[in-house]
Parts: structure tokens; sequence; C-alpha cells
């Protein structure tokens, strides 16, 4: 006899059948409240018993569950938006809530639409919450496919094992459904601990790190002054790195974010853990319903499960406890023929094998990517400079993220170099973004590098860059490659100079003084990007501007201008700049990115670099 809800919904799948299923997971999944989970549940049940076929309801529920997601993020993506922003401040739901959410579901969508559809109220949900934030629909697509062979896998191979045993079951689960909920709040609130533990050491060793960081910021300019001293005026000092790792993109104390080695396993014990309460919830429930070897075979998601998250030892170890534990409950709860003892021992080892075999190659992959990203790491070190950098002139901090989703180097530049003439900079974007336009970056910096300590002229090494640029277009011109233009600034600053700061502008952004309380776009003339220089028959020439010992001047490329909003408002420099005053140099970049995400809700159009230099306090005048 079928228990509760399921037996309030069992006429009316006897009366349709699979139109019933597809009708009720559907409007489940796409935002109305629909018993659809029941009713997967109840017609695998069917299934178990004979009276519909599983493979159909499996197929069923999984097309219905995708369309319905589909229909969801279509109905969020229409209108979501402009109904939030009509009636969202009445449920506390502000503009500003809902930029961060759009930010956290640009970095975490994708786990949650797979794995909301098994919460009630997410499952009806997540579809147009994923529409309204704007998360792209063949991104969506994917993970609304993985969810919904999970959430239909799941709960069909549930109904299906438990067969005519469901009312035992039910029975079972009603008795301890207090004891369960007893635990899974005493989870909860053990969870909820050790995340406010860890948060507090975390902020803990962040002031720490922070305090640490501002000695050594005290320190360095004395450092300097010494290695300036002991190697003699206008030489090269050493440039200090704090972090520079895999992707630059972390708070505002660092420069990188940290790309990491191949994936964290979880340890031993906690697998361990993890098995045996799987292991005794399953036999207990098998046990109290007395089904005949079919639900201990939910065992053989453990080893998948670990395929995915743990060691191969981990995953080896598991599938053969599993094994061991199917094969002993076999013959506890015999099959009723030979033949099907056999053939789930048979379906046990396979499966098992393959979560081995998939562990191992998923390993392997994670290797071969660690190996890349370090090599990757590598030549990062060589194109870009780490930052921060320190020469005799300056301190420049910088932030720089690519484009590209897993690329380390795109298609803006940046280099410093302390010669006999004075600290000089460049700052230049490639045209195009992200892989393509790494060549004629390379191009580029190379030629900076050479000609910032050969040339006494800035103008000369704005010309030597132009020249990189037109002899790296006839080389890319032979190999049917596309021709590009470069826009860069170069500056140069030198004690000798006083405030004084020389620029040559190759139609670059120009940058941002900082300084008593404003800011404010430094008066630079735009020239002509490198590369187009013999068309627009231009002479480049130097330009000067003040740079004082306590101002900041923020360079950046267009990553950060081309940041528009859903509505298509670009990146407000200029007034955002200044409620971001009060940030130091150090800490100017990275507020600089995260409000640039803030404002275009984490869609980003192209690479983005900001660099903020300032004076070294402690240089001198060459004399």
């Amino acid at each position: 006899m079928l228990p509760g809800p399921l037996a309030a919904l069992a006429p009316l799948l006897e009366q349709y059948g699979y139109p019933a299923v597809a009708l009720l997971v559907l409007l489940d999944n796409c935002g109305i409240p629909a018993p659809g989970q029941t009713v997967l549940v109840l017609a695998a049940v069917f299934a178990g018993t004979g009276h519909l076929d599983f493979a159909a309801v499996v197929a069923t529920a999984f097309a219905a569950a995708v369309a319905g997601n589909t229909l969801g993020h279509l109905i969020g993506a229409t209108g979501g938006r402009a109904f939030v922003h009509r009636w969202g401040p009445y449920v506390l739901l502000t503009p500003e809530r809902m930029a961060r959410a759009e930010v956290f579901f640009a970095r975490h969508g994708g786990k949650v639409v797979t794995v909301s559809r098994f919460v009630d109220g997410l499952r009806q949900t997540n579809g147009i919450i994923a529409g309204t934030t704007g998360m792209p629909w063949p991104r969506f697509q994917v993970f609304n496919l993985l969810g919904a062979a999970l959430w239909v896998g799941v709960w069909a191979s549930v109904g299906y094992l438990a067969g005519a045993h469901v009312g035992a079951v039910w029975r079972t689960a009603v008795r301890y459904q207090l004891w369960l909920l007893v635990a899974l709040g005493a989870v909860a609130v053990l969870f909820a601990v050790r995340h406010l533990l860890r948060s507090r050491r975390r902020r803990a060793r962040g002031e720490g790190r922070d305090q640490e960081q501002e000695r050594e910021r005290e320190r360095e300019p004395e450092r300097a002054r010494e290695r300036a001293r002991l190697r003699g005026p206008h030489r090269a000092v050493s440039l200090e790195t704090i972090t520079w790792e895999a992707r630059m993109a972390d708070d505002g104390t660092r420069t990188g974010s940290g790309s990491g080695g191949p994936h964290r396993a979880p340890t031993n014990r906690t697998v361990v853990l993890a098995v045996l309460g799987a292991t005794l919830l399953v036999l207990g429930a098998q046990a109290v319903g007395g089904t005949s070897a079919r639900l201990v075979l939910l065992l053989v998601f453990v080893p998948a499960l670990l395929a995915g998250l743990g060691t191969l030892a981990q995953t080896i170890g598991a599938a053969l406890w599993v094994t061991a534990v199917i094969v002993v409950s076999s013959a506890y709860f015999p099959p009723e023929s030979i033949n099907g003892r056999v053939l789930t021992v048979a379906t046990v080892v396979g499966a098992s094998a393959v979560a081995v075999l998939l562990c191992a190659r998923r390993l392997r992959r994670e290797r071969e990517l660690h190996r890349m990203r370090q090599s990757a790491v590598a030549l990062q070190r060589q194109l870009l400079r780490p930052l921060p950098a320190l020469t005799s002139d300056v301190l420049l901090h910088g932030r720089y993220r690519p484009i590209e989703e897993d690329a380390m180097v795109g298609g803006d530049l940046y280099d410093i170099a302390d010669t006999p003439y004075g600290t000089r900079v460049v700052i230049g974007d490639v045209q195009g973004k992200g892989l393509p336009a790494i060549g004629t970056g390379f191009a580029v910096l190379g030629a900076f590098r050479e000609a910032a300590f050969r040339e006494p002229a800035l103008t000369d090494v704005a010309l030597a860059l132009e020249n990189a640029v037109v002899r790296h277009n006839e080389y890319a011109a032979q190999s049917g490659e596309a021709e590009r233009f470069v826009t860069a600034t170069v500056l140069c600053l030198d004690r000798d100079h006083g405030a004084g700061v020389q620029a040559v502008n190759c139609g670059h952004l120009a940058p941002y003084l900082l300084a008593d309380g404003r800011a404010e776009a430094v008066p630079l003339a735009a020239g002509v990007p490198l590369g187009l220089a013999d068309l627009a028959g231009e002479v480049r020439t130097v330009q000067w501007f003040d740079l004082p010992d306590d101002g900041t001047l923020l360079m950046f490329t267009d990553g950060v201008t081309e940041a528009a909003d859903r509505d298509g408002v670009f990146y407000p420099v200029e007034q955002r700049l200044r409620a971001l005053l009060d940030r130091t140099p150090d800490r100017l970049p990275a507020a600089v990115d995260e409000d640039v995400t803030r404002h275009s809700h984490g869609r980003r159009r192209d690479d983005l670099t900001v660099l903020a230099l300032r004076r070294n306090p402690s240089a001198e005048p060459a004399g």
C-alpha cells in the first residue's frame, strides 16, 4: 500500500501515466510549486513493480526537468530584472544586493544550478534566478543538463529500488524523521560554528599579514636607499615580489589569487567516516525494509563520487569496500535467482572499475593542467613584471586580469625599468583582446626593455616601440595573421626633474592624478597608436605634467572604461575614483577592479590592467 502523498498522486499517475510525470516535473522546475519530485518517485515505484517502464520514466522526467528550468531561465532573462527593480525594495532586495547576487552567480552559478534541484524552493526558482542575474544561456544549459541528470537519477533510483517495499521504507522514515531532523540540525550547527571559527582565523591571519606587510613597506625605502648607495646612482634596484601566482585577482593585499596545485582531495579520515556513514544508513534502511539486496546497490554512487573528488587510493579503497558490502549483503538478502546474484555482483564490480579508471584519468589531467599552469607562471614572469615593483624613483602597484578564463597573459602590457635616465614606465593595450594579441604585446615589451636603457630621449623610446610593432605586423602578414596597432603611454620619472613627469602618449587613455582630495585626468594629447605613425605622418613629442610626492598616478586600460552595466552605461571613471580616494596606493588597483566588477555585474569585455604609481619617498636627487 502506498504511503501518504504517494497514495494521493497514484490515481493521477494510473490514469495519465507519462504525461502526468512530464507536466508536474516541468511545472515544478519552472517556478510553479507542484509535486514534481513526488510524482517522479511514485513513477519510479510503479516502474519497480512493473506498471511503467523505468527507462521511459527517466527519459520523460529528464526532458521535463530540463525544459522547465530552461523556461524559468527565459522568464528571468526577459522580465526578471524589471520585476526586481520594481518590487525588489519591498522585500529588501536592493540594487546593491542584486549586484552582489549577480557577482556571486557569475562565479558560482554553475554549482547552484547543479545542486539546487535537491532543495525545495530553489528547485522551482533557480532557473528564474539564473536568467535574472544574466547567466549566459549556453553555460546555464550545461549545468541544467547535469543537474537534471543527477536529480532524476537519484530520485528515480530511490523509487525503483524501493519498489513494492516503499510502504515499509516510508514507515521507517516517518518513525525516525524526528531523530533525522535533530541530526541534520546538529550537523548544520557544527558547520556554522566551523565556518565562524575559520572566518575568525582567516581575519586574524589577514590582519597579521597586513601588519607584517605594512612593516615591510615601512622598512623598504631604507633598504632601497641602501641598495642604491651600494650600487651607485641610477642603477636598477631589485624588485620585491609579494605574490605572483596564476591569476592576479585576490584581495587588496595581494596581486594574485593563486592557481595552486591539483585539486585538494578530502582527508582519509573524512572519506572513511563518510563511507562508513553511508554504509550504515543504507544497510539500516534495507534491514528495516526487508528488501532483497536493492537499497544496498545505492552504495555504488560512493566510489563514483570519490572519482571526482578524492585520490586514487581513496577511490580504490571505497570501491573494494562497496563491492565487499554488496557481496555480503547479497548473501543475507539473496536475489530470487543465481543469475540475479551474479548480475548484481558483476554490475557492482564493473561500476567500481569504471569509477577507478575515471579517477585515474581525472588525476592525470589535473597533473597535466598543474604542470601547464606552472609553465605558464614561469612564462608570465618573463612577460610581465611581478608587482609591486620598487625602483630608486617610484613604487608601482597593480592589478592585471586577462579576459581569457584560464589565461595568465592577455592583450594588455606594462613594464617598468630603472635606467640611467630615470625610471621609465610603459602601459599599453594591443588591438583585440585575449590570447591572439600576446605576440604583438611581447614585441612591444622586448623593444621597451632594450630601448629604455639605450635611448636618452623618451621620444626615441617611443620610436623603438613603433618600429617593433611595424616589424611584427610585417612578420604577421607573412604568416597570414592579422596586423594590429597598440595604444600606449610611456613615462619617465627622475628626481633631477623635480615634480615633473615626461610622457609620450601613443593613443592611450589619459592617466588620472589622485591628490589633495581630487581625482582628475591628466591633460595629455592622445597621439597616434603604435604601428600607425607612418600613416598619420605625426611626429611624437614629449609632454610634461607634475606628480607631487603625496600624489598617486592611476593608469589603466579600456578593460576599465569599457565595462558596461546591463543598460549599456560605461564605467564612470572620474566619479568612481572620487569614491576611492581613501584607498592607499597598494590597495587602489584591487579596489578599482572590484568596483568595475560590481558595475558590470561580473561580465568582462576586455583584458584589464590597473597601475597605481607614486614616488619613492626615500629617493634623493642624483648629484
